[in-house]
């Protein structure tokens, strides 16, 4: 799948009903084939879990995002069951959700080829998970659309990071860290360019 593709999915799945979980459910996914794909913070879970920035020790895992993993959590069983999982993709918090679901999906036994994160934020402290797609052979595809300020986040008492590189695309709409590159729209367009 190329990211135009992914990415095309990741504004899609906002309107689509979710195929697992609730609308109004922090964590929620929709089937595409051989792809599920997660929709970013557009409710009071998904902004609650957003603002939870503790973190959890899960095993195989490392130190996580607890606000990120308990949405994931919800969902989880219904990620399981979905068969022949190649891609996993999201936005914003759907990125982060896509990412633990592609890990989890590597303990299972069946490790995604893809995943497609558009503007995640930082859901890990240490290098547990990057170490674990490695082992997989997971192909990561993260990506910050300009001066998004929600791949930068959260900064907080913990040193944050992302599980692989940030690929950065587009050029920034303001000179400053700012949520309109943020907007799945905009990462289409710098993606088309």
């Amino acid at each position: 799948m190329t990211p135009l593709e992914a990415a095309i999915i990741a504004e899609d799945v906002y309107s689509a009903t979710p195929d697992i979980g609730s609308q109004n459910a922090a964590g929620r996914a929709s089937v595409y084939g051989t792809a599920v794909a997660f929709p970013g913070s557009d409710n009071i879970a998904c902004w609650l879990a957003d603002l939870d920035v503790a973190v959890y020790s899960v095993a195989g895992f490392g130190r996580i995002h607890a606000g990120f993993w308990d949405a994931f959590l919800e969902i989880r069983d219904g990620v399981t069951a979905v068969p022949n999982v190649e891609i996993t993709i999201g936005h914003s918090e759907g990125g982060a959700i896509a990412l633990l679901a592609a890990a989890h999906l590597c303990f299972a036994g069946r490790p995604p080829k893809q995943v497609f994160a558009f503007e995640p934020p930082r859901i890990t402290t240490d290098g547990a998970l990057a170490k674990l797609f490695s082992n997989n052979a997971v192909d990561l595809h993260l990506y910050r659309n300009g001066f998004d300020v929600v791949p930068i986040v959260p900064r907080l008492l913990e040193d944050w990071q992302h599980p692989g590189p940030l690929t950065c695309i587009g050029t920034p709409l303001r000179p400053f860290a700012n949520v309109e590159d943020h907007l799945m729209r905009n990462v289409i367009q710098s993606l088309s360019a």
